[in-house]
């Protein structure tokens, strides 16, 4: 009789450890969760309480605490102390004439540059040596330019990093690049003197 009764409120003890909860996705992907079936997909799961496993976890506390003291020091370093990063000259799309055109770059900063910070530019992929704010470009070829900046930490990881902007660069002269197209001689239209008018002839017999 004993045995029975501990079997019994071993059966009760089980019961009220699980529960069965329906799981089905909708026409939306919308995940849904119910203790009756509410579509034609749903499926059974049997979920465990968790005071089935209120043993295991020896030091909740500490591990909670743990956790959250880790995530804020983990968010602050992905926090940038800058508000804006964006290349201000040249304008995108400005067109230069001419192998010896020089091309003035200049980049805005919202914020207090940090003095283990440093500022950089890539023409087209590639590093440029900056000072400050700007730089000077001369010397380019004839094509199309992509130019961005950004700001560097001391590990050379990138802390913030403009949009992309777009210059070009145009030859005078496909032909002969290092010379302007020369502008065609205007020849002066002589000047027409109008006639004198003819009298009329005398048809009279006077």
């Amino acid at each position: 009789m004993r045995i029975l009764l501990i079997l019994a409120g071993l059966a009760l003890s089980l019961a009220a450890a699980s529960q069965e909860i329906w799981r089905w996705v909708d026409k939306n992907g919308v995940v849904h969760y119910s203790d009756q079936p509410g579509a034609a997909n749903a499926v059974l799961m049997t979920v465990i309480e968790p005071n089935a496993y209120e043993g295991e976890a020896a030091t909740p506390d500490s591990g909670a605490s743990g956790s959250s003291s880790q995530e804020p020091e983990e968010e602050a370093s992905t926090v940038s102390p800058y508000d804006s990063l964006s290349i201000v000259q040249p304008p995108p799309d400005e067109v230069f004439f001419g192998s010896d055109a020089s091309v003035s770059v200049q980049a805005d900063l919202q914020g207090t540059l940090r003095p283990d910070h440093s500022v950089v530019f890539f023409l087209n992929g590639n590093r440029r040596p900056a000072s400050g704010l700007g730089m000077e470009l001369s010397g380019l070829a004839r094509g199309t330019y992509f130019l961005r900046a950004s700001i560097l930490d001391q590990n050379g990881d990138p802390v913030i990093t403009s949009q992309q902007t777009t210059f070009h660069v145009r030859q005078a002269s496909i032909k002969n690049p290092q010379q302007p197209v020369a502008a065609r001689p205007q020849v002066p239209r002589p000047r027409l003197t109008p006639r004198p008018a003819t009298p009329p002839a005398n048809t009279s017999g006077n």
